[in-house]
């Protein structure tokens, strides 16, 4: 059972970024079908490092839109991607070095951050751009 639904409450109207939100969504699902399964260490971190990687990937895509449309408000929008990165970043080092498991609260911190920043941030950013 998918713990977060994609709908159309959450495309933004760029094709490109709708595609990696879609994504990140079937991977915090993917997470959260591991766990609930009970697959185990490794393979629960290896989707975490899947989605940990996409994520940046995606951040990546949107900073690139953002220098490319000199997008005003986006030293704000990375500085929200940095924090995120780091966040996750020290979460996953925890969680490789043992002194950290996953829980259903980081699927729902990762979950709640997604959707907030995807209706704020980037339906902002998506009006702010042409479409992909």
């Amino acid at each position: 059972m998918a713990m977060m639904e994609w709908n159309d409450s959450l495309k933004v109207g760029h094709s490109i970024i709708d595609r990696d939100h879609q994504k990140l969504v079937g991977l915090i699902n993917e997470l959260g079908d591991a766990m609930s399964a009970g697959r185990g260490r490794q393979a629960c971190g290896e989707v975490l490092d899947e989605l940990v990687s996409y994520t940046q990937t995606h951040f990546a895509n949107e900073e690139r839109l953002m220098a490319a449309h000199r997008y005003a408000d986006a030293p704000r929008h990375r500085a929200e991607h940095a924090k995120l990165v780091r966040d996750v970043l020290d979460f996953k080092e925890k969680y490789n070095a043992g002194t950290a498991t996953l829980s259903v609260s980081l699927l729902h911190f990762l979950m709640a951050w997604l959707t907030h920043h995807i209706l704020e941030s980037d339906k902002a950013l998506a009006h702010g751009i042409p479409p992909g």
